[in-house]
Protein backbone atom coordinates (compact mmCIF):
# COMPACT_ATOMS: atom_id res chain seq x y z
CA UNK A 1 0.00 0.00 0.00
CA UNK A 2 3.16 2.13 0.67
CA UNK A 3 5.34 3.83 -1.91
CA UNK A 4 8.08 1.29 -2.10
CA UNK A 5 10.48 4.29 -1.84
CA UNK A 6 9.21 4.32 2.07
CA UNK A 7 9.42 0.29 2.31
CA UNK A 8 13.42 0.88 0.94
CA UNK A 9 13.74 3.24 3.23
CA UNK A 10 12.47 1.15 6.06
CA UNK A 11 14.65 -2.35 5.01
CA UNK A 12 17.64 0.06 4.59
CA UNK A 13 17.41 1.53 8.24
CA UNK A 14 16.82 -2.48 9.35
CA UNK A 15 19.97 -3.47 7.35
CA UNK A 16 22.10 -0.52 7.31
CA UNK A 17 23.47 -1.57 4.38
CA UNK A 18 22.85 -1.25 0.69
CA UNK A 19 24.06 -4.32 -0.46
CA UNK A 20 21.60 -6.49 2.43
CA UNK A 21 18.43 -4.37 1.43
CA UNK A 22 18.58 -5.10 -1.91
CA UNK A 23 19.04 -9.19 -1.46
CA UNK A 24 16.03 -8.56 0.74
CA UNK A 25 13.70 -6.43 -1.61
CA UNK A 26 14.95 -8.49 -5.02
CA UNK A 27 16.45 -5.35 -6.49
CA UNK A 28 19.65 -3.94 -7.44
CA UNK A 29 22.02 -2.10 -5.57
CA UNK A 30 21.86 0.99 -7.79
CA UNK A 31 18.00 0.61 -7.39
CA UNK A 32 18.21 0.63 -3.72
CA UNK A 33 20.30 4.24 -4.21
CA UNK A 34 18.18 5.85 -6.41
CA UNK A 35 14.91 5.46 -4.77
CA UNK A 36 16.60 6.48 -1.75
CA UNK A 37 17.91 9.75 -3.33
CA UNK A 38 14.78 10.09 -5.20
CA UNK A 39 13.09 9.78 -1.64
CA UNK A 40 15.42 12.66 -0.46
CA UNK A 41 14.83 15.02 -3.23
CA UNK A 42 11.16 14.42 -2.97
CA UNK A 43 11.24 15.02 0.81
CA UNK A 44 14.41 18.23 0.65
CA UNK A 45 15.48 15.94 3.94
CA UNK A 46 18.87 14.36 3.98
CA UNK A 47 17.65 10.25 5.21
CA UNK A 48 20.91 8.60 4.92
CA UNK A 49 24.86 9.39 5.30
CA UNK A 50 27.66 7.12 3.37
CA UNK A 51 30.84 7.63 3.74
CA UNK A 52 32.16 4.19 2.49
CA UNK A 53 32.10 1.36 4.33
CA UNK A 54 29.84 3.42 6.41
CA UNK A 55 26.14 3.44 5.97
CA UNK A 56 24.41 6.05 8.78
CA UNK A 57 20.46 6.57 9.06
CA UNK A 58 19.95 10.71 10.15
CA UNK A 59 17.68 11.19 12.92
CA UNK A 60 15.08 12.42 9.97
CA UNK A 61 15.47 8.80 8.35
CA UNK A 62 15.02 7.07 11.53
CA UNK A 63 11.88 9.03 12.68
CA UNK A 64 10.61 8.51 8.96
CA UNK A 65 10.90 4.49 9.14
CA UNK A 66 8.99 4.17 12.44
CA UNK A 67 6.29 6.41 11.08
CA UNK A 68 6.22 4.24 7.97
CA UNK A 69 6.55 1.33 10.25
CA UNK A 70 3.59 2.00 12.24
CA UNK A 71 1.77 2.87 9.13
CA UNK A 72 2.52 -0.44 7.21
CA UNK A 73 1.11 -2.92 10.43
CA UNK A 74 -1.95 -0.38 10.81
CA UNK A 75 -2.71 -0.46 7.17
CA UNK A 76 -2.31 -4.38 7.46
CA UNK A 77 -4.46 -4.63 10.22
CA UNK A 78 -7.18 -2.86 8.51
CA UNK A 79 -6.95 -4.13 5.04
CA UNK A 80 -7.44 -7.72 7.11
CA UNK A 81 -10.57 -6.14 9.12
CA UNK A 82 -12.03 -5.07 5.84
CA UNK A 83 -11.73 -8.30 3.73
CA UNK A 84 -12.37 -10.35 6.66
CA UNK A 85 -15.18 -8.78 8.88
CA UNK A 86 -16.81 -11.32 10.84
CA UNK A 87 -13.38 -12.50 11.28
CA UNK A 88 -12.67 -12.64 15.11
CA UNK A 89 -8.89 -10.32 15.14
CA UNK A 90 -6.22 -9.84 17.25
CA UNK A 91 -4.78 -7.01 19.46
CA UNK A 92 -1.51 -6.52 21.62
CA UNK A 93 -0.97 -4.50 24.27
CA UNK A 94 1.88 -3.20 26.84
CA UNK A 95 1.11 -2.35 30.11
CA UNK A 96 3.62 -1.13 32.40
CA UNK A 97 4.25 -3.13 36.01
CA UNK A 98 2.79 -1.26 37.87
CA UNK A 99 -0.69 -0.91 36.22
CA UNK A 100 -0.69 -4.61 35.38
CA UNK A 101 -1.44 -4.99 38.99
CA UNK A 102 -5.06 -3.32 39.04
CA UNK A 103 -5.82 -2.14 35.50
CA UNK A 104 -4.47 -4.23 32.86
CA UNK A 105 -6.73 -7.25 34.29
CA UNK A 106 -9.94 -4.63 33.93
CA UNK A 107 -8.88 -3.54 30.52
CA UNK A 108 -8.61 -7.17 29.31
CA UNK A 109 -12.28 -7.50 30.16
CA UNK A 110 -13.58 -4.62 28.49
CA UNK A 111 -11.29 -6.04 25.49
CA UNK A 112 -13.48 -9.47 25.92
CA UNK A 113 -16.56 -7.96 26.36
CA UNK A 114 -16.93 -7.04 22.80
CA UNK A 115 -16.15 -10.58 21.74
CA UNK A 116 -14.40 -9.17 18.58
CA UNK A 117 -10.77 -10.54 19.54
CA UNK A 118 -9.66 -14.19 19.76
CA UNK A 119 -6.38 -13.71 20.57
CA UNK A 120 -5.18 -10.86 23.01
CA UNK A 121 -1.91 -10.60 24.22
CA UNK A 122 -0.70 -8.23 27.23
CA UNK A 123 2.72 -7.49 27.33
CA UNK A 124 4.36 -6.26 30.83
CA UNK A 125 7.01 -3.68 30.31
CA UNK A 126 8.30 -0.39 31.38
CA UNK A 127 6.99 2.77 30.15
CA UNK A 128 9.93 3.64 27.43
CA UNK A 129 10.07 0.18 26.65
CA UNK A 130 5.64 0.37 25.63
CA UNK A 131 6.32 3.45 23.75
CA UNK A 132 9.17 2.08 21.81
CA UNK A 133 6.94 -0.93 20.98
CA UNK A 134 3.89 1.37 19.86
CA UNK A 135 6.71 3.68 17.14
CA UNK A 136 7.92 0.04 15.78
CA UNK A 137 4.69 -0.93 15.75
CA UNK A 138 4.80 -4.62 17.44
CA UNK A 139 1.99 -3.07 20.24
CA UNK A 140 -1.28 -1.09 19.32
CA UNK A 141 -1.51 1.07 22.40
CA UNK A 142 0.13 0.73 25.82
CA UNK A 143 -1.47 1.38 29.39
CA UNK A 144 0.70 3.53 30.95
CA UNK A 145 1.32 5.91 34.08
CA UNK A 146 5.16 7.25 33.14
CA UNK A 147 5.47 10.89 31.16
CA UNK A 148 5.35 10.83 27.38
CA UNK A 149 5.24 13.19 24.79
CA UNK A 150 1.56 14.25 24.12
CA UNK A 151 2.56 15.73 20.74
CA UNK A 152 3.69 12.84 19.61
CA UNK A 153 0.92 10.28 20.57
CA UNK A 154 -3.00 10.44 20.79
CA UNK A 155 -4.24 8.88 24.22
CA UNK A 156 -7.14 9.04 26.59
CA UNK A 157 -6.80 9.43 30.49
CA UNK A 158 -7.92 6.58 32.72
CA UNK A 159 -8.09 8.48 35.85
CA UNK A 160 -5.75 10.22 38.10
CA UNK A 161 -4.32 7.99 40.78
CA UNK A 162 -2.62 8.53 43.99
CA UNK A 163 1.55 8.48 43.80
CA UNK A 164 1.99 7.76 47.68
CA UNK A 165 4.92 7.09 50.31
CA UNK A 166 4.21 3.90 52.17
CA UNK A 167 5.89 2.01 54.94
CA UNK A 168 4.69 -1.17 57.62
CA UNK A 169 2.35 0.04 60.01
CA UNK A 170 4.80 -0.70 62.36
CA UNK A 171 7.77 1.75 61.01
CA UNK A 172 8.94 4.27 63.23
CA UNK A 173 7.79 7.04 59.81
CA UNK A 174 4.62 5.27 60.71
CA UNK A 175 3.91 7.19 63.94
CA UNK A 176 4.32 10.74 62.20
CA UNK A 177 1.38 13.06 61.76
CA UNK A 178 3.81 14.84 59.06
CA UNK A 179 6.85 13.88 57.62
CA UNK A 180 9.61 15.44 55.84
CA UNK A 181 12.36 14.50 53.00
CA UNK A 182 15.05 14.70 55.37
CA UNK A 183 12.67 11.70 57.61
CA UNK A 184 12.42 9.47 54.36
CA UNK A 185 15.89 9.85 53.41
CA UNK A 186 16.88 8.49 56.52
CA UNK A 187 16.02 4.93 55.70
CA UNK A 188 16.52 2.48 52.83
CA UNK A 189 14.47 3.37 49.78
CA UNK A 190 13.05 0.70 47.43
CA UNK A 191 12.39 1.76 44.37
CA UNK A 192 11.57 0.61 40.90
CA UNK A 193 14.39 0.16 37.72
CA UNK A 194 15.67 3.07 35.44
CA UNK A 195 12.97 3.69 32.54
CA UNK A 196 9.73 2.47 34.57
CA UNK A 197 7.55 5.40 34.79
CA UNK A 198 7.06 4.72 38.70
CA UNK A 199 10.90 5.58 39.34
CA UNK A 200 10.84 8.36 36.59
CA UNK A 201 8.02 10.05 39.20
CA UNK A 202 9.68 9.61 42.35
CA UNK A 203 12.58 10.78 40.90
CA UNK A 204 10.55 14.73 39.42
CA UNK A 205 8.98 14.42 42.98
CA UNK A 206 11.84 14.46 45.10
CA UNK A 207 13.95 16.58 42.27
CA UNK A 208 10.68 18.99 43.42
CA UNK A 209 11.81 19.38 46.94
CA UNK A 210 15.37 19.72 46.20
CA UNK A 211 16.62 15.68 47.13
CA UNK A 212 18.08 13.29 45.09
CA UNK A 213 17.70 9.73 45.45
CA UNK A 214 21.21 9.61 46.76
CA UNK A 215 20.82 10.91 49.55
CA UNK A 216 19.01 8.21 50.96
CA UNK A 217 20.86 5.38 53.26
CA UNK A 218 20.05 3.07 50.57
CA UNK A 219 18.70 2.71 47.99
CA UNK A 220 17.42 -1.24 46.95
CA UNK A 221 15.85 -1.35 42.80
CA UNK A 222 13.82 -3.87 42.60
CA UNK A 223 11.45 -4.24 38.93
CA UNK A 224 8.95 -6.95 40.65
CA UNK A 225 6.02 -4.92 42.33
CA UNK A 226 5.43 -8.39 44.51
CA UNK A 227 9.01 -8.54 46.27
CA UNK A 228 8.59 -4.63 46.89
CA UNK A 229 5.32 -5.24 48.75
CA UNK A 230 7.14 -8.21 51.17
CA UNK A 231 9.87 -5.73 51.30
CA UNK A 232 7.26 -3.07 52.92
CA UNK A 233 5.66 -5.61 55.24
CA UNK A 234 9.06 -6.22 56.38
CA UNK A 235 9.88 -3.05 57.23
CA UNK A 236 12.97 -3.20 55.04
CA UNK A 237 12.73 0.52 53.88
CA UNK A 238 9.85 3.01 52.45
CA UNK A 239 9.21 3.09 48.55
CA UNK A 240 6.29 5.34 46.79
CA UNK A 241 3.47 3.29 44.70
CA UNK A 242 0.50 4.10 43.27
CA UNK A 243 -2.52 3.14 46.07
CA UNK A 244 -4.08 0.67 44.33
CA UNK A 245 -1.05 -1.66 44.31
CA UNK A 246 -1.20 -2.00 48.12
CA UNK A 247 -5.14 -1.01 48.83
CA UNK A 248 -5.00 -4.49 49.99
CA UNK A 249 -2.56 -4.05 52.54
CA UNK A 250 -3.45 -0.91 53.63
CA UNK A 251 -7.39 -1.72 53.75
CA UNK A 252 -6.21 -4.22 56.53
CA UNK A 253 -3.57 -1.73 58.10
CA UNK A 254 0.06 -4.15 57.55
CA UNK A 255 0.92 -1.05 55.45
CA UNK A 256 0.29 2.85 56.33
CA UNK A 257 0.36 6.08 53.31
CA UNK A 258 2.50 9.15 54.95
CA UNK A 259 1.81 12.48 54.45
CA UNK A 260 4.08 14.44 52.77
CA UNK A 261 4.70 18.61 53.29
CA UNK A 262 3.17 18.94 49.60
CA UNK A 263 0.32 16.95 50.12
CA UNK A 264 -0.71 14.22 47.70
CA UNK A 265 0.35 13.88 44.15
CA UNK A 266 -1.93 13.12 41.84
CA UNK A 267 -1.02 11.36 38.11
CA UNK A 268 -2.67 10.81 35.28
CA UNK A 269 -2.98 6.94 34.03
CA UNK A 270 -3.74 6.75 30.22
CA UNK A 271 -4.17 4.59 26.90
CA UNK A 272 -1.89 5.73 24.30
CA UNK A 273 -1.46 4.90 21.09
CA UNK A 274 -0.39 5.83 17.59
CA UNK A 275 -1.29 9.50 16.22
CA UNK A 276 -4.43 8.94 13.91
CA UNK A 277 -4.79 5.35 14.34
CA UNK A 278 -7.64 3.60 12.54
CA UNK A 279 -8.19 2.02 15.43
CA UNK A 280 -8.89 5.11 17.77
CA UNK A 281 -12.64 4.16 18.43
CA UNK A 282 -11.71 1.53 19.85
CA UNK A 283 -9.35 2.55 22.64
CA UNK A 284 -11.71 5.41 23.20
CA UNK A 285 -14.38 2.94 23.94
CA UNK A 286 -12.16 0.49 26.51
CA UNK A 287 -10.85 3.64 28.08
CA UNK A 288 -13.99 4.77 28.80
CA UNK A 289 -15.07 1.11 30.07
CA UNK A 290 -12.27 1.60 32.72
CA UNK A 291 -13.91 5.17 33.90
CA UNK A 292 -16.46 3.31 35.37
CA UNK A 293 -17.30 3.50 38.96
CA UNK A 294 -15.94 0.45 40.80
CA UNK A 295 -12.90 0.27 38.24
Amino acid sequence: MLDKRYETLLVLVQTKSYTQTAQRLFITQPAVSQQIKSLEMELNVKLVRYQRPRLTITPAGQELAAFVQRIQVQANKVVTALQHPQVTRQVIFSTTLSLSEFLAPQLIQAIQATQQFRDIQCRVTNTQAALTAIDRGTSDFALIEGNFDKTRYDYQVVREEPFVAVVAANHPLAQQAQVSWADLTAYPLLLRELGSGSREILTNLAQAANVTLAEFSQTVTINNLAAIRQLLLQGAGVSFVYRSVVASELAVGKLVTLRLPAGQLLHELAVVYARDSFFAADYQRWTQALRQPGN
